[in-house]
């Protein structure tokens, strides 16, 4: 397998509304999804951050930090290598609306990280 790139973090926070509001205002990041327990924004270059609040419910496991998304051209293989390679994993492989697929492992360091499969997002409209 080989990471393309780091295209996503998510992180968890007391404070959602606090963390999306400084990424937004200070740090000039577009707004994409702000709902209870969910923040999604968007850098320039269409890199996202995720902000997980305590009403999270789907996001429970990832309690160690920010984590990472590391973008593979396919998924579904990467976390073949993974299993074969003896690395737990947390969850199965998902694919959202726009066609992306992720899941979540945790590596050897106790950290948990996602491996994501996904077009290289676009850029958000500038507006």
């Amino acid at each position: 397998m080989e990471v393309k790139g780091i295209i996503w973090v998510g992180s968890a926070t007391d404070d959602q509304s606090a963390a999306t509001d400084f990424f937004s205002r200070v740090l000039g990041m577009e707004v994409i999804t702000d709902v209870s327990g969910f923040a999604r924004l968007a850098a320039s270059n269409g890199d996202r951050i995720e902000f997980f609040g305590p009403d999270s419910v789907e996001h429970d496991q990832l309690d160690t930090g920010p984590v990472a998304g590391l973008w593979v051209h396919d998924a579904d293989t990467a976390r073949a290598e993974l299993i074969e390679a003896g690395v737990e994993t947390v969850t199965k492989l998902e694919t959202g609306p726009d066609g992306h697929s992720w899941f979540y492992f945790k590596a050897p360091d106790g950290n948990y990280y996602e491996m994501c499969e996904h077009p290289r997002p676009r850029p958000p409209k500038s507006g």
